[in-house]
């Protein structure tokens, strides 16, 4: 319960904090993108260019820009309040809900350090490399354990 009412706290809290920063938000774009083109406008004067053509074109900075970062689209996203949990007195539990009964799970986890990597079907495992002794060139030992060895 505690952690349930930490969370719709901070989620109020949040939602709040977002709405007033939108509502006070002036131009069209949100301040953050707002700022992010004045600055590239800013750049983009300051390079020299010769145009192509004769026509120039203006263009106003919000045409480039999703509409889900415009003020409206920003406001609405924060319109609906978050209302806070009221007293557990107060709830209103359905009868069935109350006489259902959770139980712990079945079983217990495996005893021991977790395994580092999943057990893989046959069709991913890669081939095994065969090894052969070095000093008489059979396979299945390796030339410590080699029977074969000339004397």
């Amino acid at each position: 319960m505690r952690l349930l009412e930490y969370m719709t706290n901070s989620l109020q809290q949040w939602n709040n904090k977002n709405r007033k920063s939108a509502m006070e938000t002036s131009p069209e774009l949100g301040e953050k993108y707002d700022k992010l083109l004045r600055e590239n406008l800013i750049a983009s004067e300051q390079m020299t260019v010769r145009p192509a053509t004769d026509q120039l074109y203006t263009l106003k900075p919000g045409q480039y820009c999703s509409f889900y970062y415009k003020k409206d689209k920003l406001l609405s996203t924060y319109e609906f309040p978050v209302n806070p949990m009221p007293d557990e007195s107060l709830w209103v539990i359905p009868t069935e809900v109350m006489e259902d009964v959770v139980l712990p799970p079945k079983g217990r986890g495996n005893a021991g350090r977790p395994k580092k990597e999943r057990l893989k079907p046959a069709s991913e495992k890669e081939s095994k490399r065969a090894f052969s002794c070095s000093v008489c060139g059979q396979g299945g030992h390796n030339r410590k354990t080699c029977r074969n060895r000339p004397k």
